[in-house]
């Protein structure tokens, strides 16, 4: 048990992707629905769904893994809740029996980690984001593109849809300060030190943008599984003095 643990631990760590001729393994987060049946005391059968638009399939007894995911204004435990394997699958839906390591039963809205093969792509920063569950917005709560568009992205498409990102931060900084509802703080640390967080707003660039998202990518347990404003978000990565990936 201790030995698959800790197998199951490094797969959800952060990304792998593993080459055949003609296509790829990825591991993604997917939200359980509101199916829950309970087989005994230890295990419950939880469902997931693939779109049909997604190139993307989980073979039968593929290993899968629940975590909880971030609700706002709740502490988010880390621990792994349950882990199981598909046991089903039924067009879109795929039916995992999980069997849980500690009292806490799985909920609607639950994260399951799972691998699954696609057809061999270009894997950016916007796929990584994808895979965690992550949805993306404009401050008026339109998606930049959708959940399918990520499967046919080049690096060229990705930096256009990341521009649209930058013009949105930037317009929603001028809104704000027109509209003199926020605090215009002042950041102390990062890359934005000692500027005013709505200011700075209006000079982000493409490359700003990017060096966030790459660390919601690495860091992806609060942002997992949720619709995040990308200017919201990006302004709290700013007076968070930007943390940024090892890496980087």
């Amino acid at each position: 048990m201790n030995r698959l643990i800790f197998t199951l631990l490094l797969f959800v760590s952060g990304f792998a992707a593993h080459s055949q001729e003609d296509s790829i393994e990825v591991y993604q987060a997917f939200r359980i629905t509101d199916y829950l049946i309970k087989l005994n005391d230890t295990t419950t059968v939880v469902q997931i769904s693939i779109p049909g638009s997604w190139p993307m399939r989980i073979k039968e007894k593929q290993i899968g893994i629940l975590r909880e995911r971030y609700e706002s204004g709740k502490e988010l435990d880390t621990a792994l809740i349950a882990w199981g394997r598909c046991q089903l699958i039924k067009s879109e839906w795929y039916y995992f029996a999980m069997h849980k390591y500690h009292e806490r039963e799985p909920r609607q809205g639950d994260l399951l980690y799972t691998a699954c093969r696609i057809p061999k792509m270009y894997v950016g920063v916007l796929f990584n984001i994808a895979r965690n569950g992550i949805t993306i917005t404009k401050v008026d709560e339109a998606q930049f593109y959708n959940s399918t568009a990520v499967f046919s992205m080049n690096q060229q498409t990705e930096n256009a849809f990341i521009e649209s990102m930058v013009d949105d931060i930037r317009y929603t900084g001028r809104e704000m300060i027109k509209q003199k509802t926020v605090e215009n703080q002042l950041v102390s640390g990062g890359i934005f030190d000692g500027k005013k967080v709505l200011d700075a707003m209006q000079t982000a660039t493409r490359t700003d943008v990017q060096k966030f998202l790459k660390y919601m990518v690495a860091r992806p347990k609060k942002y997992a599984g949720n619709i995040w404003k990308i200017s919201e978000v990006f302004a709290t990565w700013m007076v968070s003095k930007t943390p940024v990936p090892v890496e980087e």
